[in-house]
Parts: C-alpha cells; structure tokens; sequence
C-alpha cells in the first residue's frame, strides 16, 4: 500500500513517467544509499535486449544483477532496473550519485527513435525535478568509452531539458 501511495505521489508531483516494473532476483544485496546528483547515458550497443537479459549479462561480470536504473527500448518502453534509492553499477566513478539510464541500441551506427527520445526526456523530467539534479553526463564523460556513441543527441537533450 505504501508503494503504491508513492507511485502516486511521485506520478502527481513529479510527472514521473509509465515505468513498467520487473521483478528480479539480486545475486548480492544492493547497496540502498544511492545520494543522486546526476544521470549518466548509456546505450546497449545490442538490440532486441530485453531487461532480464541485461541483468542476466551483469550477473555474468559478477555484479547484483542489471547496473542500469533505467532501460529504455526502440519502442519507447521505460523499465525499471535497480530500485531509485540503490547504487547502481554503470559508471564505476560516480556509481555512488548518479542513475544509470541505458537505451536500446548501437548510436555510433544510428540515431534513437523519437518515440526513445520521448521517454528519455520525460523520464529525465521527472529525475531532475524530483532530486533537484542539475548534472547530466554521457558514459564517455566519466570513463575511457564511446558509450554512448557519436550518433546521441546530447547537445539537443540537454537544451530541451534546460541543463547546460
């Protein structure tokens, strides 16, 4: 009950956009201090990925299960990954304050869909308007990767969400 008046409260308040929920099954107990003061973008590189087998890819590395708190497919489709007060495990310097959001696809060889581009940008909405965070950063801006690929519109999303 008490998760459900949340979602209600975060869906009023914030403007959180529709997050379908998974149910998954942590190979270590998550670190729930997560202090968020950025969002970091990742992209998958893969396609057809669906959560389960991101969390069953990360288990293979050794880590609790999916890193991403978020994961948004072609579709438009937002999923939840690790909970939004737990340490994720996407960008090993800032893992302590900053949510991972990872999107379906390879943007060094293609561009995301609009429907991708309309969910990152609510769902960044609602990040930045709930924990007052002022920060966004690519993969590549906080560790030696091309992630998330020279085709992703990062200028262009950080203008239409009025962080510079």
């Amino acid at each position: 009950m008490r998760a459900e008046l949340k979602n209600i409260r975060d869906k009023i308040l914030y403007k959180m956009p529709q997050i379908n929920e998974v149910s998954y099954t942590w190979a270590q107990p998550l670190q729930h201090n997560l202090k968020p003061s950025m969002i970091v973008y990742h992209h998958t590189v893969e396609t057809n990925f669906t959560p389960q087998k991101i969390d069953e890819m990360h288990k293979k590395r050794g880590w609790a299960g999916i890193g991403y708190h978020f994961y948004i497919r072609k579709d438009g489709t937002i999923y939840r990954g690790r909970p939004e007060d737990a340490v994720g495990a996407h960008a090993t310097c800032v893992n302590d304050r900053a949510f991972g959001i990872a999107l379906e696809g390879n943007f060094n060889i293609e561009q995301l869909t609009p429907k991708q581009m309309s969910s990152l940008l609510a769902l960044s909405k609602y990040l930045i308007k709930k924990y007052n965070i002022k920060d966004l950063k690519r993969h590549k801006d906080v560790a030696n990767t091309e992630c998330p690929g020279k085709n992703f519109c990062f200028e262009e999303i950080k203008a239409k969400l009025n962080v510079t």
